[in-house]
């Protein structure tokens, strides 16, 4: 107990009052806006230091008082926030929450995102089953046409996805709508329950779940699925496994920023 109570005195030697204090008058402005003596109020601070601790923030612009007298955060703040989200790498953050996805199953995972309005795999990892799936990193599919694509193309607009269902060659213009409408189907499906599920739609005998990934911005940024042989992944196991693999792209989710709830509620 002597040797914690030491190295706490030691931590209160090398901090900087003036410091702390700016820290805790800007976590509080992070929940709500504040006027000053709601400020020095609520964190037992004294008026005249929390006045010059504001002035100095507000002369940085990492605060800003509205005309009601309220300070707010600044477009300093945002510029540091900015600066952290585009540190982050998404290949580094997705893929320990990849790797426990297909933990101890023979499911494969895989990470992709938006590009020339196709899903472009950007990782992929192998679960323990001896099966082998021939995608490759840097491969391109339909929208349409993997777990996926469904799940990025449920953060598109429905005149964007029917554009490009439109330009999709197809032998018939029946066959044409139909694909439209299966596709309209499976989107409002990701939307309404957060994860999508291709059905030996692309090719016999393999299944794929996928879902969303959110980023700060509440947009759909990548998204991430599994694939497995159909006897692998059998109907009954649908809702289970797409509830496991939404909580995991929400895992990732909330590493990128995202606060909001996800379709058909958190699954965390």
């Amino acid at each position: 107990m002597a040797r914690v109570a030491k190295e706490k005195d030691k931590d209160k030697e090398y901090s900087v009052p003036a410091l702390d204090k700016a820290i805790s008058i800007l976590n509080a402005l992070a929940e709500s806006e504040l006027s000053i003596s709601e400020i020095y109020t609520q964190l037992e601070l004294p008026k005249s230091t929390t006045f010059v601790i504001l002035n100095t923030l507000e002369q940085h612009d990492i605060i800003k008082k509205s005309a009601e007298g309220k300070y707010r955060l600044g477009q300093g703040m945002f510029r540091w926030s900015m600066s952290y989200l585009k540190s982050m790498d998404m290949l580094k953050i997705a893929r320990p929450h990849m790797e426990q996805l297909v933990k101890e199953t023979p499911y494969t995972a895989h990470l992709a995102v938006l590009y020339n309005e196709k899903a472009v795999y950007i990782d992929k990892v192998e679960g323990a089953g001896f099966v082998r799936f021939a995608t490759t990193v840097g491969q391109s599919n339909e929208l349409h046409a993997s777990g996926v694509g469904k799940a990025l193309a449920s953060g598109l607009s429905d005149e964007t996805i029917t554009r490009i269902m439109s330009g999709r060659q197809t032998d018939s213009e029946n066959k044409s709508s139909r694909s439209l409408d299966k596709m309209m189907e499976d989107i409002r499906f990701v939307r309404e329950h957060g994860f999508s599920i291709e059905d030996e739609e692309f090719e016999e005998g393999i299944r794929c779940i996928g879902a969303p990934i959110y980023d700060y911005t509440g947009g759909v940024v990548a998204s991430l699925s599994i694939t497995a042989l159909s006897k692998d992944l059998p109907g009954v196991k649908f809702i289970t496994i797409g509830e496991s693999v939404k909580q995991t792209a929400e895992g990732v989710s909330k590493e990128l920023g995202y606060q909001g709830k996800y379709p058909g509620g958190s699954s965390s």
